[in-house]
């Protein structure tokens, strides 16, 4: 693969973790391109006008095949509006594969907000390949799914029937895949850059957000309206959050069982992914299958 490197939000966190990234995937034959600073701004890869540029140069390019994020951080949405589209949608429709996750969160909806096209919630490039060795199933993942056959994606979960579900639940579900980072998720509802999605599969993660702000940013999407408009709900990973003394045993489970309570969608969890090391590449905005299989969930491309 041709692989435009990009960083539209934070800066580097380690050099040498980029380094290591260009040289593993040079080392399999592909071509990595990247014009980052080595340097950063304030907290930033560059200031909002060379970022933005960058991103413009990115979608320009005809002879490239992904264009991948040096790490996600915050940034993006000091760009959305003034992001050209149509170009980024030009660049989708020839082809290119546009990656990333976390604060990525922001293309992945806006994207489907404006251009009605698919991009891939994946891998970070320093952060998951800077290692001294990549994460066997992620490689994997990001391969099958970059090559247009993504991997089924099998996890263990509890299997329930949910008999307030506005649709019959019989532990299979169709729907349009789409989500990311809960806080960019929320953050976006009520702005043109949120898509509207009826009947789909809304798959969260997040990091260092304490189970009560979860359920906050939640209650966000439930007050209006997303929540009861889905399939299913598909929680990933929800990492680096601390209990405090006065949590008196609230935690993420009880915060899950809450919902399940509150809201008839049925919420499933366990999605590798999210700020871990094993995680799936998932195409947003493509229809997926989530079906349960024994003790486990089965998430497959349509």
């Amino acid at each position: 693969m041709r692989i435009r490197v990009i960083a539209p939000s934070g800066a580097h966190l380690s050099l040498d973790r980029f380094d290591a990234a260009c040289a593993w995937f040079a080392a399999r034959g592909h071509e990595v391109r990247c014009d980052v600073p080595r340097t950063s701004w304030q907290r930033f890869s560059d200031e909002d006008e060379a970022r933005l540029a960058g991103f413009h140069a990115a979608a320009l390019e005809e002879d490239i095949d992904a264009v991948m994020i040096v790490r996600g951080g915050y940034g993006l949405s000091r760009l959305l509006d003034r992001i050209d589209w149509d170009r980024v949608g030009a660049s989708v429709r020839r082809g290119v594969r546009w990656v990333g996750y976390s604060d990525f969160t922001a293309f992945h909806l806006a994207l489907l907000a404006t251009q009605n096209l698919h991009s891939f919630a994946g891998p970070s490039f320093s952060g998951d390949f800077g290692k001294e060795a990549p994460d066997p199933y992620t490689v994997a993942s990001f391969e099958a799914a970059l090559s247009g056959h993504p991997q089924q994606v099998v996890f263990p979960g509890e299997v329930t029937t949910h008999p307030r579900s506005p649709v019959p639940w019989a532990g299979e579900v169709h729907g349009r895949l789409w989500g990311g980072n809960l806080s960019m998720v929320a953050a976006l509802v009520g702005t043109p850059y949120f898509p509207t999605i009826d009947g789909g599969l809304l798959f969260l993660e997040d990091v260092a957000e304490h189970p009560y702000r979860i359920e906050r940013m939640l209650h966000q999407l439930h007050l209006a309206g997303v929540l009861a408009r889905q399939r299913a709900i598909v929680l990933g990973a929800f990492t680096e959050w601390r209990a405090v003394p006065h949590d008196n045993g609230y935690d993420f489970s009880a915060m899950v069982a809450y919902w399940r309570e509150r809201i008839a969608t049925p919420i499933v969890t366990g999605l590798p992914f999210g700020h871990i090391e094993r995680k799936a590449s998932l195409e947003v905005g493509r229809d997926y299958r989530l079906a349960s299989a024994g003790d486990s969930w089965v998430l497959s491309a349509c």
